[in-house]
């Protein structure tokens, strides 16, 4: 497999929708009524329709998504009643919904992800897509805002130049499998050719690190699950997550034209905190004990208010 750079080949731009294609999304979601509604007012302006797994949200998350189900060509939620983090098993559910629904191509993303609104102009992004033969991916940078929707993190770390699949045209034969979590977005079995959109000018703008508070939160909850689900030690745990503390971080504006398209988008959702994990984590230090969790790196968070 290789990779072949996107620019503005003529087959490229030619992309032409035949009867048979149709590009779905999917979007696994957990307690993300914060996020949920940019996300689907964006991704539905990309997309032929959407899929939802819902993993047990006690927000409001769903009640969201219903509402604005018709509007953003939500066409199923799969609602799991209990929740149990199961990232392969949510995954395969999704795509095999998605095949049911006659997805030929398949976008995935998370809530808190939304595509760089110039992917619309003159169906840059969905031509890209439908150039797409089955087991085809396609690759595309992960813009890291940081702490402002106002700047990317552009520097020598991870978070630069972070190219990931994210988009690929179906094999029947595909599937996810992995461990619980970090599941990645494409099946692991596809096996046609690599495409990559490169550089800043089109991307996934991932929004967790616009607010620091609630992504500290996030890893401190990570850290926590990997405790009690994993045999993994402290020091594995913590060294998985290390990564997200700040170093050297250099910023650049971001681009007016990533926003651009999308007259919805409002950068004062992100202020919200996100309570549901700080309250997950001290049930878990009631039930397992604060012992249980000594050697991961969480004990900077006065847990008692």
């Amino acid at each position: 497999m290789f990779i072949i750079f996107l620019l503005f080949f003529s087959s490229f731009l030619c992309a032409t929708e035949t009867s048979k294609s149709k590009i779905i999304g999917l979007i696994p979601i957990r307690n993300e009524e914060i996020m949920i509604e940019q996300c689907l007012r964006g991704l539905s302006m990309l997309v032929d329709e959407i899929i939802i797994l819902d993993d047990a949200s006690t927000d409001n998350s769903v009640s969201i998504i219903e509402s604005l189900a018709k509007e953003c060509k939500v066409t199923e939620i799969i609602r799991k009643k209990e929740w149990y983090r199961d990232e392969p098993g949510d995954r395969n559910a999704l795509l095999n919904a998605g095949r049911t629904h006659g997805g030929t191509h398949f976008v995935v993303i998370d809530a808190d992800e939304m595509f760089t609104a110039n992917c619309l102009d003159n169906n840059f992004l969905r031509n890209a897509i439908l150039v797409l033969q089955p087991g085809d991916i396609l690759i595309m940078n992960w813009i890291q805002l940081w702490k402002s929707v106002d700047y990317y993190r552009f520097d020598d770390s991870v978070w630069t130049y972070n190219y990931k699949p994210f988009i690929f045209c179906d094999n029947p034969n595909a599937y996810y499998s992995s461990e619980f979590l970090h599941t990645p977005r494409i099946p692991y079995n596809l096996r046609g050719k690599y495409y990559q959109i490169g550089g800043y000018t089109y991307g996934l703008m991932h929004f967790q690190f616009v607010n620091f508070d609630n992504v500290i939160m996030k890893h401190c909850w990570y850290r926590c699950l990997e405790r009690i689900r994993t045999k993994k030690s402290g020091q594995e745990i913590n060294a998985i997550y290390d990564w997200f503390k700040p170093q050297n971080v250099h910023l650049e504006p971001s681009p007016r034209q990533w926003f651009d398209n999308y007259s919805f988008f409002d950068p004062s959702i992100f202020t919200r905190e996100e309570k549901w994990r700080k309250a997950q984590i001290k049930e878990w230090l009631a039930q397992y004990g604060a012992d249980f969790f000594k050697d991961i790196d969480i004990w900077f968070i006065d847990w008692s208010k």
